[in-house]
């Protein structure tokens, strides 16, 4: 009796899991990044990291970093401590079996995709420093994504100036 009353509690709490969990379909939305003319942006994190929760507040909700991703990127963000799955280049597994899959198990890590479906470029880390902001620093990496400077030139060796008022 006690063993079919585990059997069903598991059982009911997969299926509980199952219905909560999403289907991020990176090559479907790769498709439409391609309809519009933009890179897909997808930012790795995880529940409970400190270095996401900063990156989140202090550099995608940053009002000129985050209107510039809204005109130029489809972005995502795939929490690897959910159970979505996802779906990439005939892999259908977790967020974290993911990142793995990928090559990238630390966070935040942020990926971008060309129409090829492609990683094109990856900024793993949140830049904690005083002489550029990370808000600056990813604004400059995400106008070299969005430029597609990244067919000529590494991100070191791309100037772009971004203004004083940032």
């Amino acid at each position: 009796m006690f063993q079919t009353l585990v059997k069903t509690f598991l059982i009911l709490l997969s299926l509980n899991i199952t219905l909560h969990a999403k289907t991020i379909d990176i090559d479907s939305i790769i498709d439409t990044a391609n309809k519009e003319n933009k890179h897909l942006f997808v930012w790795l994190h995880k529940t409970d990291c400190a270095y996401c929760e900063r990156m989140k507040e202090y550099t995608l909700l940053h009002d000129k970093v985050s209107a510039f991703i809204k005109k130029h990127f489809i972005y995502i963000y795939i929490n690897v401590s959910k159970n979505d799955v996802v779906k990439y280049q005939g892999f259908l597994g977790s967020g974290n079996d993911f990142a793995k899959e990928v090559g990238y198990n630390f966070y935040p890590t942020s990926l971008f995709f060309d129409n090829d479906k492609e990683i094109i470029f990856s900024e793993v880390g949140y830049v904690d420093c005083e002489e550029i902001s990370n808000e600056r620093h990813f604004f400059k990496v995400l106008n070299f994504i969005q430029s597609k400077a990244y067919e000529e030139i590494e991100l070191n060796a791309y100037t772009y100036t971004i203004g004083k008022d940032f």
